[in-house]
């Protein structure tokens, strides 16, 4: 005898049922929230105080994770847009970094002061703030002028 399943809840049943799912699976347990037009990929990485490299979470706080959080939050921005701690993005001369997607666009030196304007005029705008862009020539290059040189 199988259990029987309390109905769905309001929220529930505002979900959209997923089209490409067979008909026989598309319970309430096969609807899913919308998808994400964004995420926000923050460098979360601490290093130690002697590492030579940047430590794009240097107190080891995540304030600038928390920072991207609360300002999607604010603007009702949660469901829509992740705030997602990354590792290491290696882009350490930059630090701290973030990159947004599906544009992917890098962000470098980013502040928890910055976080209101990215996601003003990037995120909810469609515009990237040019003044933290890192430039397409400085991204997984040694060419960039901000990479230290080894003798």
């Amino acid at each position: 005898m199988a259990a029987e399943l309390a109905p769905p809840s309001f929220f529930e049943s505002s979900l959209p049922v997923r089209a490409h799912v067979h008909p026989a699976l598309n319970s309430r347990y096969s609807r899913t929230m919308p998808k994400f037009t964004h995420h926000v990929f923050i460098c979360n990485n601490h290093r130690l105080p002697d590492d030579p490299k940047v430590s794009c979470n240097a107190d080891g706080s995540g304030e600038l994770q928390q920072a991207f959080k609360k300002a999607l939050a604010v603007r009702g921005l949660s469901r829509t847009i992740r705030s997602n701690k990354a590792g290491c993005l290696d882009q350490c001369e930059h630090g701290p970094t973030v990159v947004v997607y599906p544009e992917a666009v890098w962000y470098g030196n980013v502040t928890p002061a910055d976080v209101d304007e990215i996601v003003e005029s990037h995120l909810v705008g469609g515009k990237p703030l040019e003044r933290l862009v890192i430039a397409d020539a400085c991204l997984n290059t040694a060419r960039c002028e901000h990479k230290p040189r080894r003798n």
